[in-house]
């Protein structure tokens, strides 16, 4: 009788884990056949496939100088970043140009095979007038042609890729030396200064704003 007492607790103390290792499985959302599934790229939240935030960053996020600066292109009705080779610890007015021509050469071919696109006309010639008090000038061809149910999604290209710099704050546009009218998503026109505020409800909920990406 001892023999087999000793032989049910033994069974016991090997179930427990077993169990706790089941639950485990379970509460991981794991296939129940134990097959191995891949979830697409962008069906996966924006912090996801980001690198993980050092442990020494006092408010959780990591430091401006280990992320990139990021272009943005367009899937569907939204506009999604693609994490650029830049730093952002760059040059202020060399880190826009750079961006800048990025964004001008469109999308690579493995952006495009994942339907990424750009609105952004090849004859648009954007250029870098300057960089002051955090707003970026950027020039633009006086025969650019642009569609105008494409305009503010081009804009907001434009002015979420150039903000993900750490110091561009807004971006204006001109033109042979003037300020050129911009569509906010609202439809309103201005040639003040936009913001990445202004175009944010052109980026997917999950990447919960302007302000968790690029160099912010």
């Amino acid at each position: 009788m001892s023999a087999r007492r000793d032989d049910h607790h033994r069974v016991r103390r090997h179930a427990a884990p077993l169990a706790l290792l089941a639950l485990l499985l379970a509460a991981c959302g794991l296939p129940g056949d134990g097959s191995v599934r891949t979830v697409p790229d962008e069906d996966v939240p924006y912090r996801l496939l980001a690198p993980a935030s050092p442990a020494g960053s006092p408010d959780g996020g990591a430091d401006p100088a280990d992320r990139s600066p990021a272009v943005f292109w367009v899937m569907g009705d939204h506009l999604l970043p693609e994490v650029t080779t830049e730093t952002c610890s760059e040059d202020e007015e060399t880190l826009v140009r750079r961006l800048l021509s990025t964004l001008s050469a469109g999308p690579g071919d493995d952006a495009r095979a994942a339907g990424r696109s750009s609105a952004l006309p090849a004859d648009l010639g954007l250029d870098v007038v300057g960089v002051t008090d955090g707003t970026a000038e950027i020039g633009i061809e006086p025969g650019a042609s642009i569609g105008a149910d494409q305009l503010p999604i081009a804009v907001g290209q434009v002015v979420l890729t150039l903000t993900s710099a750490p110091t561009v704050e807004s971006v204006v546009l001109v033109s042979d030396g003037a300020r050129v009218q911009v569509p906010l998503l609202d439809g309103v026109l201005t040639d003040e200064p936009v913001t990445a505020a202004d175009y944010a409800d052109l980026l997917p909920d999950r990447l919960g704003g302007p302000g968790s990406l690029g160099c912010r």
